[in-house]
């Protein structure tokens, strides 16, 4: 079982993902990319996450705005 604030790629399981969006189709989801199998995928956003490594924060989506 991964562990918890580890992001993991829904469709290979690859650890190799960027967050790509703090917000998905809805609010509690957050979007990400993986370099593995090239995907965009959709991971439930729990609250304490962002405090955890590998998750985006505002700071990081900042920095996506700038560079996309």
């Amino acid at each position: 079982m991964p562990v918890r604030g580890e992001v993991r790629c829904a469709f290979c399981g690859s650890t190799n993902v960027a967050p790509l969006s703090i917000f998905g189709t809805a609010q509690l989801v957050s979007q990400y990319y993986c370099h593995q199998c090239k995907s965009v995928f959709e991971r439930v956003r729990w609250r304490d996450d962002a405090k955890e490594e590998g998750e985006a924060t505002d700071e990081d989506q900042a920095t996506l705005s700038t560079v996309y």
